[in-house]
């Protein structure tokens, strides 16, 4: 699986310095984590899903989460978990006759209700819990993380050594983390957890639309989460928590929850400013528009090489190959590391080539 791959061989030359790299739920975790990007929810009871999946039915899609949790009535829940794993199983079958290449799927994440559902969704996949990238946490607490990991861990440790390691994604949005007086004793007894079980944790998710109805707020569809006071401080929190390099965590921007995309756009751009790469989608025209986002620009992409190439030289600043900033090495080090990162993932623009080149194409419009 690749970003972007839907645009045709000369489109992608036309757009792209260097074209984004393949990757599969095998690949290396850093990759992996920058990879989830838009990440789009389907519930556990789409008939179809499989297929979507499968066959490649949604342009440009790279990630799924398959929700056994909110988007599924209290009613639904047995139903959704048949129909998970009679889907999941039609995969695997389609793949041992030749039908679909592994290669060619999404990553697939799975967000459960509960441990217990959990340890029974892992049991009725069997050895098709390898077709899956990751597990997601929803209301991820203090109380329920470490057992959480630890089944995850329990997987893994018994798992054959050809099945990709199995990841979590825990979701920060619990009344304890938005409430000022209790936020900071949760987040650093969350971030505890986090560390103990540091290899299984793929990304970290902030669940905004929870931290919303605790208020009563909700942002329009013009506005981004960042306008929305007390989200705002707390999503400034959680960054501040994990998102320090040495923790080298990768923080995933709130679900974007409107059909148009306009705020959405701004919302990416304000997430970008603020260190988080992934987003929650709930719609599949919100796809492109985000992983276009990702795309490395050709100066942001000169400037992380030159900062990179000079950084243990006797220089300590330098005028930047565009001649509109000062590069310090030992200060941007860390922000280089990041860009180049992401540059593999999603690919770096041709110098003359902006966001909105890549969201129209050379021969397509963009709908």
């Amino acid at each position: 699986m690749r970003y972007f791959n839907y645009l045709t061989a000369d489109e992608e030359k036309a757009l792209f310095y260097l074209p984004p790299n393949s990757f599969h739920n095998h690949s290396h975790k850093d990759i992996l984590a920058h990879s989830v990007g838009a990440a789009l929810y389907m519930p556990a009871t789409r008939r179809t899903f499989a297929e979507d999946i499968a066959f490649g039915k949604i342009e440009g899609l790279v990630s799924v989460v398959l929700d056994l949790e909110d988007a599924v009535g209290d009613n639904e829940v047995h139903a959704a978990e048949e129909s998970l794993i009679g889907q999941m199983n039609q995969i695997a079958h389609w793949m041992e006759v030749g039908i679909v290449s592994a290669e060619n799927l999404p990553l697939i994440f799975i967000r459960v209700r509960s441990v217990n559902q959990l340890n029974y969704v892992l049991e009725r996949l069997e050895e098709h819990v390898a077709l899956l990238t990751g597990i997601v946490f929803p209301k991820f607490t203090v109380e329920n993380g470490e057992d959480y990991f630890q089944v995850l861990e329990n997987y893994n440790d018994e798992k054959s050594a050809s099945a990709p390691i199995l990841y979590g994604l825990p979701i920060l949005e619990s009344a304890s983390i938005i409430y000022k007086e209790s936020r900071t004793f949760t987040l650093l007894a969350i971030n505890e957890i986090i560390t103990n079980f540091k290899d299984l944790v793929l990304n970290i998710r902030i669940g905004a639309t929870d931290f919303s109805s605790l208020f009563g707020l909700r942002r329009s569809q013009d506005r981004t989460i960042y306008d929305i006071a007390p989200i705002r401080d707390c999503v400034a929190d959680i960054i501040n928590m994990f998102g320090r390099m040495e923790a080298s965590n990768v923080i995933s921007g709130p679900v974007w929850e409107y059909f148009p995309t306009k705020g959405l756009l701004n919302e990416v751009m304000l997430d970008k400013e603020n260190g988080l790469i992934g987003k929650t989608i709930i719609h599949p025209t919100h796809i492109k528009p985000v992983q276009t986002l990702y795309a490395v620009t050709h100066e942001e992409y000169t400037d992380a090489i030159s900062i990179l190439k000079n950084s243990h030289g006797d220089l300590g600043v330098m005028k930047s190959v565009y001649g509109n900033k000062m590069n310090e090495f030992k200060p941007h080090f860390n922000w280089a590391k990041r860009i180049l990162l992401r540059s593999q993932v999603y690919g770096v623009l041709h110098e003359q080539q902006t966001f909105d080149g890549l969201l129209t194409g050379p021969n397509r419009a963009y709908v």
